[in-house]
């Protein structure tokens, strides 16, 4: 619900009309009820009023922080049937309090109109109250009312199923891109007593680039979960990005739940049975392509390509499995510019069950974290039957994938280049063939090279990922949310070390993060998370050399707790003579070489990758470790 009521338009006011046809987010089963209000992000009402220079009152005399107040657009069509167009002026903001009662749509759009009638009401109460008793808070009685409403609201929504996600779908009628902040974050001015800093969850912030016209994002429940689970009040809200003038018209701004099948909706059993997925294959022909590739010529699907892009710019990575020839089929995805971010593609006359278990296999990744986009029923129940762990859709769910929750990965630096660097790892299983059963002397050739240094600010996001998507090198099996973590990361007395990682071939980027303390009697491990892709590459041992050669410790320990998928984690402990000394711990003492290898370099100075293979065959000593490691 927005203040329309406080829209007082100005001479040059000319409502946005809509330049293309455009269909809301479909199959909304329940939404929440969230108070929508004009606010600044200075705000110290009412004392600010006689004292700031930006004050410009409203009819009830709070600030004037939108050009013109919230305009009801009909000309668009919104969640509620209608469009809230906002101008923000300097240090507006779009805000809301916090909670997640769910209501049917229907009764939602009741209430709104219910206390659209009302709260203009409320306000001439308030005025006159205001000019018998002289106190401006009077004058702003409607909004005081409905301030009163929300801790009833998020008590209730505590007590109810949780939303799905948050939807967002704006338009922005202006020629040029426009920036937001969208942000959930605890009202600190209304945490009850005895509340610690320790209670407050991290916020979430994301910035929505908006481009010209329609722009949705579902932000998934994951993302503020913590928050919600807290039961601490807190707010929801869009900020501008800059001091420039903003307009943007909203259509959705809510969180909700979804019908079962509807596009971007949650699959039975909810988010906790479904990880976030790693890889998305495509069926070519009738799904991304219209026409089939034998019959004739194709035509690519509109959005595809900007699909591609999104998709991997978080890291998720793109495979293809269609019945067509491969020599064709590549040769039409390269014309289409999409040959680039096809991995190990799975094109011929096969089971498409097959070839997805052949692109898993060669990215080494669990076929849980698969998506299969066909268009065809057959092939769907076909993959269904075999493979009941890999989520199903059809070719329909190409126009709202960009948004699915299981696709919302993380924009890094490591993200943006995980394509290449599963290329890059192609390229050097092709060069170990060469060397046959040598793996020592491949492993030597690479010129691997291993940096340690401890966390900084502007690696928590990477962290975050590492610790939520890594399980087959997840030494003590424990998955932290965004509160745990940060609680980790400032805990005194945890040294927390980020591990990089680079060989000839590229740069695998940030590939490990390890929790250790200093003990009398040793250094002891909390945690220890490596990317599989550096599984078998002695990283492991090279990371242990490096914190053994700190401070001389006797007796390293390690958390370890056995799951399903970090069996390649039990067997490097193993050939590295770690043994069980207590419950979750495995111990040994520090070998008189402190884990030295010369198969890999530690915080070495960086030189060309081709001289340091040189210069590494050139002068090697025997190897340390005896035989390649088992690859889980």
């Amino acid at each position: 619900m927005f203040e329309f009521d406080k829209h007082v338009p100005s001479a040059d006011f000319a409502a946005a009309s809509p330049r293309e046809a455009y269909a809301p987010l479909a199959g909304i089963r329940r939404r929440s009820f969230l108070l929508w209000g004009e606010h600044c992000i200075e705000c110290a009402a009412p004392d600010c009023f006689a004292s700031c220079d930006l004050y410009d009152a409203r009819p009830d005399r709070r600030c004037r922080r939108f050009e013109s107040g919230v305009y009801r657009n009909r000309a668009f069509a919104g969640a509620s049937g209608y469009g809230a167009e906002i101008r923000f002026k300097t240090w507006g903001k779009l805000e809301a309090r916090g909670h997640a009662l769910l209501l049917p749509p229907a009764l939602v759009r009741a209430l709104e109109a219910g206390l659209g009638l009302a709260l203009p009401v409320a306000d001439r109460v308030g005025r006159l109250a205001d000019r018998l008793f002289g106190d401006i808070r009077w004058s702003y009685l409607g909004y005081s009312l409905l301030e009163r409403i929300v801790p009833w609201l998020r008590r209730r929504g505590a007590r109810t199923p949780p939303p799905d996600m948050f939807a967002i779908e704006l338009y922005n009628p202006e020629p040029e891109p426009a920036s937001l902040l969208f942000s959930m974050s605890v009202d600190r001015t209304k945490l009850p007593p005895g509340s610690g800093a320790d209670r407050v969850p991290p916020p979430l912030q994301l910035d929505l680039a908006i481009p010209p016209g329609y722009f949705r994002r579902l932000v998934p429940a994951e993302l503020f979960a913590d928050l919600l689970a807290s039961g601490l009040p807190y707010n929801v809200a869009f900020t501008p990005a800059g001091e420039g003038l903003v307009r943007l018209v909203f259509l959705t701004a809510d969180f909700v739940r979804l019908a079962p099948g509807a596009a971007g909706a949650l699959p039975a059993g909810g988010a906790e049975t479904r990880p976030g997925a790693k890889c998305v294959v495509f069926d070519l022909d009738n799904t991304l392509w219209r026409g089939i590739l034998v019959e004739g010529p194709v035509r690519l699907r509109a959005g595809v390509a900007d699909l591609f892009r999104s998709l991997d710019e978080r890291g998720i990575l793109i495979s293809a499995v269609s019945r067509n020839d491969p020599a064709e089929a590549m040769a039409q995805l390269e014309a289409f510019g999409l040959a680039d971010y096809i991995l190990h593609p799975a094109i011929g006359w096969g089971a498409k069950s097959e070839g997805l278990r052949r692109i898993a296999d060669e990215l080494g990744l669990g076929l849980d974290s698969f998506m299969l986009v066909d268009d065809s029923p057959f092939e769907r129940d076909e993959v269904a039957r075999a493979l009941p762990e890999v989520e199903l859709l059809d070719e329909r769910a190409l126009d709202d994938l960009v948004d699915h929750p299981r696709l919302a990965g993380t924009v890094t630096r490591e993200s943006r280049a995980r394509r290449l660097m599963y290329r890059e790892a192609g390229e050097r299983e092709a060069a170990a063939l060469t060397f046959g059963d040598d793996y020592l002397e491949f492993l030597r050739s690479c010129a691997i090279e291993v940096a340690v240094r401890p966390e900084r600010p502007d690696d928590r996001e990477r962290v975050q990922e590492l610790v939520q998507r890594t399980n087959q090198l997840n030494f003590s099996g424990r998955k932290y949310d965004r509160l745990e973590l940060e609680r980790l990361l400032g805990e005194p007395g945890l040294d927390r070390h980020v591990v990089s990682c680079r060989d000839r071939y590229g740069d695998y980027g940030i590939v490990g993060f390890c929790l250790s303390r200093r003990l009398p009697s040793g250094l002891l491990i909390e945690d220890l998370m490596l990317s599989c892709r550096v599984q078998g590459k002695y990283v492991e041992q090279a990371l242990l050399s490096h914190l053994c050669a700190r401070g001389r410790p006797r007796v390293v320990k390690i958390r370890f707790r056995p799951t399903g998928r970090n069996a390649a984690a039990a067997a490097v402990l193993g050939t590295l003579g770690f043994a069980a000394a207590d419950a979750d711990l495995l111990a040994r003492d520090v070998p008189t070489d402190r884990f030295a290898t010369d198969l890999v370099a530690v915080n070495r100075p960086r030189r060309s990758a081709t001289r340091r293979a040189d210069a590494r065959r050139a002068s090697r000593a025997p190897g340390k470790a005896a035989s390649r490691p088992p690859s889980g």
